[in-house]
């Protein structure tokens, strides 16, 4: 009987090895986090900033590699059939997870097959300017001057399902207003137009627009997310000045390739996490306008399944599509 008994706990020893090599032999390698969109933007940013912080606590280097294109979409297939070892691990935004499913007809990865939630990163809200001469001080009396002239005002955006129109979008809904919209080729030209009064209003990023409003050259009149910003405490959310319920801000989450193993998962989760709590690291965020957003795997899973729920439903009442 002694025997049998250690014969079976041999048996689990070695079916359990594997799972311990893999953990303690992670990482013997650099590691490549993907970043889908070209350097320079809000995302890019914030991934240089994880990446040096998560260095430190895992104990390898981190090469960040821009792969943009397709609204993100090429990046994230690359990492999408990246070899499951935990070496290549993909930067996503609010944008590739949860809403490019919906936008374009045919994406070479799929969310939830193809890659395991490793945590969230960041956030960061977005802010409803104004050109100054633009007779409207308050959220409200934007929706005012805009329901009083359905589709005369003017708004900017970073192009065909980018987040400055997606958040448009879903404001338009929350606040019950029709807007027109000017897509352009990125944020920068639109907020150019923006500040030479060619456009009324865009949606932009509080990193992207804070020095003009700071700089008097924009009026800031609410900001997407459910509180305040820090930055901006005079400047009340869109919920506070009229859009009714209305809560939105941008994120990034490192995803892994599906089947990555679970201890390697938990292993750069632990990781990340303790990283982006860094008083350092907070505070470097908190300089570009984003603040960090340790999760779990799970909680991460959970953010991008809400979103996808929210968006997909804006998408499709708002008829866009992007290619």
């Amino acid at each position: 009987m002694t025997t049998r008994r250690s014969f079976v706990a041999l048996l689990a020893a070695a079916a359990l090895a594997p799972a311990l090599a893999s953990a303690q032999a992670f990482p013997s390698q650099p590691i490549t986090l993907v970043v889908p969109f070209p350097p320079g933007g809000v995302t890019d940013i914030t991934a240089r900033i994880v990446a040096q912080a998560l260095e430190k606590k895992i104990g390898a280097n981190i090469v960040v590699e821009n792969r943009g294109g397709a609204g993100g979409n090429i990046g994230a297939s690359v990492v999408a059939r990246a070899k499951a070892d935990g070496y290549t691990l993909l930067y996503g935004t609010q944008g590739v997870l949860a809403a490019n499913p919906y936008l374009y007809k045919s994406i070479n990865f799929d969310v939830q097959k193809d890659f395991t939630p490793v945590g969230l990163t960041y956030e960061t809200a977005h802010m409803l300017v104004v050109r100054p001469d633009l007779p409207a001080k308050t959220t409200q009396e934007f929706i005012e001057l805009a329901k009083a002239s359905p589709g005369k005002l003017v708004y900017g955006s970073s192009g065909v399902g980018g987040g400055s129109h997606l958040f448009m979008e879903y404001f338009q809904h929350s606040a019950g207003i029709k807007l027109l919209h000017a897509p352009y080729k990125g944020g920068g030209p639109a907020l150019t137009d923006l500040l030479g009064g060619r456009l009324d209003a865009m949606l932009d990023s509080i990193p992207s627009a804070a020095a003009q409003v700071k700089a008097g050259k924009l009026r800031a009149l609410g900001v997407s997310g459910a509180q305040r910003d820090p930055e901006f405490p005079d400047v009340p959310t869109l919920a506070e000045g009229g859009a009714k319920d209305f809560a939105a801000v941008s994120w990034g989450a490192i995803m892994a390739p599906a089947g990555t193993p679970d201890d390697v998962v938990q292993k750069i989760s632990q990781a990340l996490s303790q990283a982006i709590d860094e008083p350092a690291t907070r505070k470097l965020m908190a300089e570009r306008g984003a603040s960090v957003n340790p999760s779990t795997p799970q909680q991460a899973a959970q953010r991008i399944a809400q979103d996808q729920a929210r968006w997909s439903t804006v998408i499709r009442e708002a008829g866009i599509s992007a290619e």
